[in-house]
């Protein structure tokens, strides 16, 4: 079993599971589990370890959208105060990030950062990928918030415009980044099959080997449930519950661990999740490179954008 460290690098929390979307790249139109928003006392107990612990990333968000979550900004206030010194990442449709909103997360300056999925380069692409939204409603918000953020000379959070690419947007990469050149950064991403539970949309296979998330993740669910990654959306594989332990006697129970060896170890068997799985879908040698991405990103995140970058455009050559 590989290394990882004394508590994790990335904290995901799912403040809730109901999104107002039904993308055509997500697993969660099809969920199953209860659908349910996480108490304000269970984020405050999780920020608080967090704190403590000093978490070096924390992820508010994960099957749903956040910004649907009722006096959201408590939760990112509640984030800040108790841990003060972890950068705060949210993922958002940004459907919901209206003038109100972003004024009062720029004004008390809640975010470091934030990527807006947003999967097309026009409104028919956009509007068949990413079902119930609007193309016009989210650009608009998204570039009011980018603009205003200027005009008040803040520099946070750091807008990311995102895009997975699938065979009906590939080739619009090029018009994407014209129509996104105001934010700070543009992303290209993997097309993933959520652990088998969509098609691997043509995607070679890849001999299955090294997986970080296991390492460097934790996944907390709604209810306090701690999933086995961010794929696991219908938490099957469960190996703790923050309700009653807390995020360090999660990270180090037997339950994970064994799951950590069954990982290393390929036993698929037991944990066929992972041998369904493409987000393990490298070349053989890239492995070597994956396993030490997590402590490049730490210490040389430049140089490892740009690998990440050449990485892509090999992965998306036709």
């Amino acid at each position: 079993m590989y290394r990882y460290p004394d508590f994790p690098d990335h904290v995901y929390v799912e403040l809730t599971n109901i999104c107002n979307a039904r993308c055509t790249i997500c697993a969660t139109p099809g969920m199953k589990r209860k659908r349910a928003i996480m108490p304000l006392d269970l984020f405050t107990k999780i920020a608080r370890e967090c704190g403590q612990r000093k978490a070096r990333k924390f992820l508010p968000f994960l099957h749903g959208e956040t910004l649907l979550v009722p006096g959201v900004t408590d939760y990112f206030r509640t984030m800040r105060r108790l841990a003060p010194d972890t950068h705060i990442n949210l993922t958002t449709n940004g459907s919901k990030l209206n003038a109100e909103l972003g004024e009062e997360i720029l004004q008390d300056e809640l975010l470091d950062s934030m990527i807006v999925s947003f999967d097309g380069a026009d409104k028919q692409t956009y509007e068949k990928i990413r079902i119930n939204l609007d193309w016009d409603e989210v650009r608009s918000n998204v570039l009011h918030f980018i603009r205003r953020r200027n005009e008040l000379g803040k520099a946070k959070p750091k807008i990311s415009v995102a895009m997975v690419t699938i065979q009906e947007n590939k080739h619009q990469r090029r018009e994407f980044e014209r129509i996104w050149a105001e934010a700070d950064e543009i992303r290209f991403s993997v097309y993933f099959n959520w652990a088998g539970q969509l098609d691997n949309n043509g995607r070679t296979p890849f001999k299955v080997n090294f997986c970080e998330r296991l390492y460097h993740y934790i996944t907390i669910l709604a209810d306090g449930r701690v999933a086995l990654c961010c794929f696991d959306s219908e938490a099957a594989y469960t190996v703790g519950n923050v309700r009653e332990h807390s995020i360090h006697e999660v990270w180090h129970s037997d339950a994970f661990n064994e799951r950590r060896r069954q990982l290393y170890r390929r036993d698929f068997k037991k944990l066929p999740i992972c041998g369904n799985c493409d987000y393990l879908n490298h070349p053989r040698w890239m492995s070597p490179l994956i396993r030490i991405r997590p402590y490049m990103q730490r210490n040389l995140p430049g140089l490892t954008t740009a690998a990440e970058k050449v990485y892509k455009n090999w992965l998306f050559r036709d």
